[in-house]
């Protein structure tokens, strides 16, 4: 059965985003601005106002649209307000869209109960894969607590659809998924005041279904006040949305399989 099933994924999966020169009216691009409505991410207080990850998440997703809109591209995103939508379906819409490209936004956090300046920051871009480090696990564990037990808990048989699944998407996906992360990591870093926390790989739901190459943007800690202020700052954003175009360029131009893709692939290091 499981060989049937495996040979039925594999036609079906093959990668919508494999390009050749693709132009920017053609070449479409998702944004997921992370959690939303009931689900609020990491949140906390800033002097009398409370902020939380699912509103910062929100404007620099449709900071990042409008700038690539303005430059030509087509571009969507999984929410546009406060609304409370499930991991599955943030990829099936960029399935069902035959996006290009899925970018997620999420802000960081850390465990410790101090928030200043001298707690970790930085930004750091995801692909998918079995987390690596305990600290990737752990965040992989925040980002993925929206998934309810029973999606956790399912039969068997889900269980082993869904392993395929991700095997196959890795397969098909994992080495233009880590030339788009490293086009954004070197871009943002580059762009931005925020230190760089590299290239990193975890199992996280909301890349799970994802048909094309699809990234996780940890766009700097909450908890840390120079990556909050950043992040909550016109300028800020604005540079974090123009980090995103100019990666977004690097990857749509160099195609797939040339000699400039190749050589980003070889020199981009994933912890």
């Amino acid at each position: 059965m499981k060989r049937i099933l495996i040979a039925v994924l594999t036609a079906v999966l093959l990668p919508i985003s494999a390009h050749s020169a693709v132009d920017k009216k053609s070449f479409r691009v998702v944004i997921d601005p992370g959690h939303g409505g009931n689900d609020l991410g990491t949140h906390l207080r800033n002097g009398k106002s409370r902020v939380t990850e699912k509103d910062v998440t929100l404007v620099l997703a449709r900071e990042a649209a409008r700038q690539l809109a303005e430059q030509g591209y087509d571009v969507y995103l999984t929410r546009n307000g406060d609304d409370e939508v499930s991991l599955p379906k943030r990829t099936a819409m960029a399935n069902k869209l035959k996006a290009n490209v899925f970018l997620s936004i999420h802000m960081n956090s850390t465990p410790q109960v101090a928030t200043g300046s001298d707690t970790p920051e930085g930004i750091e871009t995801y692909i998918l894969n079995n987390a690596s480090d305990a600290s990737s696990k752990r965040l992989a564990h925040l980002e993925n607590a929206v998934v309810s037990p029973d999606q956790e808990t399912d039969s068997a048989q889900q269980l082993d659809v869904a392993l395929i699944l991700k095997d196959l998407r890795l397969d098909a996906n994992l080495s233009e998924s880590k030339r788009l992360a490293c086009a954004l990591q070197k871009n943002l870093v580059t762009e931005t005041t925020v230190r760089n926390r590299g290239v990193k790989q975890a199992l996280f739901h909301v890349l799970l279904g994802a048909d094309m190459p699809s990234v996780l943007i940890e766009a700097g800690f909450l908890t840390n006040s120079n990556d909050r202020s950043f992040a909550l700052s016109s300028n800020g954003q604005a540079a974090i949305g123009k980090a995103i175009v100019k990666a977004v360029d690097q990857y749509r131009t160099s195609t797939k399989g040339t000699p400039q893709a190749k050589f980003e692939l070889s020199s981009c290091k994933v912890n």
